[in-house]
């Protein structure tokens, strides 16, 4: 399990360095913030921890507690922090800074609960890919997101650019 996250992560950063970075930078800073928000939004796919329960997969209330309390407080300060971004862009600035400290702690109580509880199996059926694959996202689009609070800290968030997507902005520069 940790070679896969490994390499999801591995290759989530170079889908980041080639294509979203790029694409980032051609928006204006609330519509990129908006957009790697938008990945938190939906960290509610937690809830499938307590179908894993009951399909074998060994973990303690406690651990599971913190990681639904955990994911569901990201979600919720992840969809209003994209909502204040359209309508009042500064409190939304400081949501999106609350979803970066919020993940960081819902990482450290994940590896908290991970070291002082006994080794569980690995994860099974569609909890697999939870970890496996949306895990390492909201890794990567939590350091786009700091990356973006602090790379354009100077840039209005209130002067809005609207940017048509064409073929041509997939593509990296020769």
């Amino acid at each position: 399990m940790q070679v896969v996250q490994f390499i999801s992560i591995a290759l989530y950063s170079l889908i980041a360095l080639w294509y979203a970075a790029p694409l980032l930078q051609k928006l204006s800073r609330a519509d990129a913030l908006a957009t790697l928000l938008w990945v938190h939004v939906f960290r509610y796919v937690v809830f499938y921890i307590f179908a894993a329960r009951r399909e074998g997969y060994l973990i303690s209330d406690p651990a599971t507690l913190e990681l639904v309390v955990g994911d569901l407080a990201g979600a919720v300060i992840a969809l209003a922090a994209v909502a204040l971004l359209r309508w009042r862009p500064r409190l939304g600035l400081v949501f999106s800074w609350l979803v970066v400290l919020e993940t960081a702690g819902d990482l450290f109580g994940a590896i908290y609960y991970r070291r002082i509880e006994p080794p569980r199996p690995e994860a099974i059926g569609p909890w697999w890919f939870v970890y496996a694959f949306f895990g390492p996202l909201i890794l990567v689009s939590t350091a786009l997101l700091v990356w973006q609070l602090i790379a354009r800290r100077h840039e209005s968030l209130a002067g809005r650019q609207e940017h048509v997507l064409r073929p041509t902005d997939l593509n990296p520069p020769v």
